[in-house]
């Protein structure tokens, strides 16, 4: 019976996201369409989006459980609230040159400000290289999810294969519906993972309580935080900060910006978010404290959430628990997805031709759906393989896609820098990201427990900086950045309709 009651909540909540995604079809016209959803939706779908995506299903597992193992070195709550005033601070520049310009990915953005083809690839096989390890997280959490709901009549491997099924069947639409299906689903799946996951956090806080749980009970090595003195005492600040860097770094994230139907919506949504991202985070983090100290959460801490909900409330509890992971898995899986199907199509099939750009509308899209099925079927079967601690493959997504703040910031707020720099400065930061992290997974001794991505992050930018510096801006050049600027210091405009130069010609080194 406890199975009707959690397997059934599951289906139940699918049922209603097939029905909404039914519904609201509507074919797509062109690619830009495919990828941005025409610029079309308000501030509220688009803080659904975003935080469906910057808060996926791991943080009810992976991040609870490094809290419940660490304590308080796990919780990057400041810089994580930070990430919605970056979005309001890019959300004119950023929206505006994307309708002028038509711009559909990330890496259109940075080929464009460097005027570099080079650049386009670069940064679109980082992007899904960073977002490719929390595909593989995705499809763990929704293993979880079914290993729990089965009430321990499923193994964990058939568990993960029964979730890559499920998964499998909902990519039916994110690949026929792109962007447009994906922002529609997720303000239903984000309601209920952050509206319903709040009330159920606040349940369980309060049933932690009622059974005496305090923080006065939560072992005291867990309120330590590495600081002068100890062989790390950077680790924290290192913790905080890569979130906070990468908060509009990934690429998933990036294209909210351009879903929106002008810059008034972006920054509304990034209103939106702040608050509901709070009350969510503040208490995930006390949830995770609380629970520390009990000896069946330290035993299995990325068990915590589900455990606890059991508890708590039965298969009741347990079986809308599941739900909550499960919506705010799909939401980020189904980014992710169609964010490296594009950037696959757009940014490097679409852009090693002659002129790359050129590549027909249909054929984009086609591209994109079949990057998008082999991106879905490779994390799909790499997440059925023994792994490491979920953290550990979080922290290197961070680590990776951290190399392209550099350029990416610098590039939309200044006119500093040239191409030369932002490629040898991403290449560069790559590379050490690639030695250190195999030799030092979290924090590195002699670096005072920076992580390799910090380290990578100070040798990217001095490069960056240093080519600024060393080679002279042309005349060309600087009229070209002249230009584009001013075209941001206008009022927005309406997609489209800017008038700004043909894209095609964007990139070409």
């Amino acid at each position: 019976m406890g199975m009707v009651i959690t397997y059934g909540a599951l289906a139940s909540f699918f049922a209603v996201v097939v029905a909404i995604l039914q519904r609201s079809y509507v074919a797509d016209r062109d690619f830009s369409d495919f990828t941005v959803a025409g610029r079309s939706f308000g501030g509220f779908y688009q803080a659904m989006a975003f935080l469906n995506t910057y808060l996926p299903g791991t943080v009810f597992i992976s991040i609870v459980g490094f809290v419940v193992g660490k304590g308080v070195l796990g919780i990057g709550i400041f810089s994580i609230m930070l990430a919605p005033v970056v979005m309001y601070l890019m959300a004119h520049r950023v929206w505006t040159w994307g309708a002028a310009y038509d711009l559909k990915t990330q890496p259109d953005l940075m080929a464009l400000r460097f005027e570099s083809r080079a650049i386009r690839i670069i940064a679109a096989l980082i992007g899904v290289a960073g977002l490719f390890p929390w595909m593989v997280l995705g499809m763990q959490s929704l293993g979880a999810v079914f290993h729990a709901l089965s009430l321990g009549h499923l193994g964990f491997t058939t568990s993960v294969m029964l979730g890559v099924v499920v998964m499998t069947v909902r990519q039916v639409w994110t690949i026929r519906m792109g962007m447009r299906g994906i922002v529609i689903s997720d303000l239903f799946q984000g309601i209920v993972a952050y509206g319903l996951g709040s009330v159920l956090l606040v349940i369980v806080i309060v049933w932690l309580v009622l059974q005496g749980t305090t923080l006065s009970s939560v072992p005291s090595e867990h309120f330590d935080l590495p600081g002068p003195g100890t062989p790390v005492p950077l680790l924290f600040f290192s913790l905080g900060l890569l979130p906070l860097l990468c908060s509009l770094c990934w690429p998933d994230l990036f294209v909210r910006l351009y879903t929106g139907s002008g810059v008034g919506s972006v920054k509304r949504s990034s209103a939106y978010c702040a608050p509901i991202a709070l009350v969510f985070l503040v208490g995930l983090y006390l949830m995770a404290l609380l629970a520390s100290g009990r000896p069946d959460i330290a035993a299995a801490p990325d068990s915590a959430w589900f455990t606890l909900a059991e508890a708590a409330g039965g298969p009741w509890l347990l079986g809308l628990a599941g739900v909550v992971v499960f919506a705010a898995s799909m939401g980020n899986i189904d980014a992710t997805v169609q964010s490296s199907g594009a950037q696959i199509a757009n940014d490097v099939l679409g852009a090693l031709g002659r002129d790359g750009r050129r590549m027909g509308q249909r054929a984009l899209i086609l591209t994109s759906q079949v990057a998008m099925a082999a991106i879905t079927v490779a994390a799909a079967l790499i997440a059925c393989l023994p792994l490491p601690s979920l953290f550990s493959i979080a922290l290197l997504a961070f680590q990776i896609m951290v190399q392209l703040s550099v350029p990416l910031y610098f590039g939309i707020f200044t006119k500093f820098g040239n191409r030369q720099g932002a490629i040898a400065a991403m290449l560069a930061g790559i590379a050490v990201v690639g030695v250190l992290q195999f030799l030092w997974p979290i924090g590195i001794p002699w670096a005072y427990g920076l992580t390799s991505g910090a380290v990578a992050l100070v040798v990217n930018a001095a490069v960056y900086v240093g080519a600024g510096l060393l080679l002279a801006r042309t005349a060309d050049e600087q009229a070209r950045l002249d230009a584009l600027f001013a075209v941001a210091a206008r009022p927005a405009m309406t997609p489209g309709r800017a008038g700004a130069a043909d894209p095609a010609a964007v990139g070409a080194e």
